[in-house]
């Protein structure tokens, strides 16, 4: 049985510290661009499974990351599907915005649709430094592989916050055994 949120606490690198990446992986994991665009464009159907998506404290290190006082975040929770097959597990951190008084967050109501979609239609988005991490075959993220009926290998990922004006968030995507990173 997996707990939501996955933990992916993990040794996460800056890109100038990854050096041993293969053309592939380096194209996929510092795609300055949308995911869900790029992973659209290799499949005949494209579709997002949410996993869970739920408000959840913030731990310091959050906090830190987001450079932000909110105490609390949605944690959204979704699989990246090219052919029913799944491709990435990604994992976003949405803080609250209760300490605004500004409108309900419209990213906190997303539903099946792709967080990607949304986010790169906005001009005024601004992806701060890509992050990669190794994820070893005893890392949590592999009880979900299993679930999957995915073979257990080690994995890749990246991690980035996002800020829309003044409005920081978490993205971290892990590609999972077969997606197109490690053909």
């Amino acid at each position: 049985m997996i707990t939501f949120p996955i933990s992916l606490l993990v040794n996460w690198q800056c890109t100038s510290q990854v050096s041993d990446l293969s053309s592939s992986e380096r194209e996929w994991l510092f795609e300055p661009h949308s995911l869900t665009v790029k992973l659209k464009s290799r499949a005949q159907v494209f579709s997002v499974k949410v996993l869970s998506e739920k408000i959840f404290d913030l731990t310091l290190e959050q906090k830190a990351l987001l450079g932000c006082e909110a105490s609390t975040a949605l944690n959204r929770e979704v699989l990246l599907l090219c052919d029913n097959i799944p491709m990435v597990y990604a994992q976003s951190w949405l803080p609250d915005n209760q300490l605004s008084n500004q409108p309900k967050n419209p990213l906190h109501n997303m539903g099946d649709r792709p967080l990607g979609d949304v986010i790169f239609q906005n001009p005024e988005l601004v992806r701060k430094e890509i992050e990669v991490a190794r994820f070893d075959t005893e890392h949590p993220i592999q009880q979900l592989a299993l679930q999957l009926n995915l073979p257990i290998q080690k994995l890749l990922g990246r991690r980035s916050v996002f800020s829309l004006k003044d409005y920081n968030f978490l993205v971290c995507e892990v590609f999972l055994p077969g997606a197109y990173l490690y053909s």
